[in-house]
């Protein structure tokens, strides 16, 4: 019986010291991870054809890629109007006062969840916007945004930013 308890705490010990070896990720993890590439890859594919038509000025294509109830963060300081008219409004605006709208080296990354850090269908970029003003100046703006879909591969939120001011002071006459 003496050997017993020694024998036993021994034995606890060098379990206790052992942490278990790491497995591989789980068949359902694995499945889930690849669900959401795929929506990824989908939710992409929208935002890309959201891009060509601003690109073509096509406003109809537009929007068509975004939800009626779209909650929309513009980058113009002060700018609460987060609706699908507004966002809409503005984009006119730019069609309005500048030619050859092109995305330049873009950089799209899938979005991810801020609670488990995972991948949530969501799209975000990194570029640059190039064009010629009215006025006649060429400009080239840095920009990031982030997108949000619903289960139809629409925008349900979008969050803009780039130096709009500096964009505006740039090209304003002197």
């Amino acid at each position: 019986m003496k050997n017993i308890l020694p024998g036993s705490m021994l034995l606890l010990m060098i379990v206790a010291c052992n942490p278990p070896k790491p497995t591989s990720p789980s068949a359902e993890m694995k499945s889930n991870d690849s669900a959401m590439a795929a929506l990824y890859e989908k939710n992409l594919a929208s935002l890309k054809a959201g891009i060509a038509a601003f690109e073509s000025e096509n406003a109809d294509a537009w929007s068509a890629v975004i939800s009626d109830s779209v909650i929309y963060v513009s980058p113009i300081y002060g700018d609460m109007d987060s609706t699908k008219a507004h966002w809409q409004q503005l984009i006119m605006s730019y069609w309005a006062d500048w030619d050859s709208l092109r995305l330049t080296n873009p950089i799209f990354l899938p979005g991810i969840d801020q609670q488990t850090h995972e991948l949530d269908g969501s799209v975000r970029y990194y570029g640059g916007w190039s064009g010629v003003h009215k006025s006649g100046k060429h400009t080239l703006v840095g920009f990031y945004g982030t997108y949000d879909f619903n289960a139809d591969g629409k925008i349900i939120s979008a969050a803009e930013f780039f130096d709009a001011g500096g964009l505006m002071n740039a090209v304003a006459t002197k």
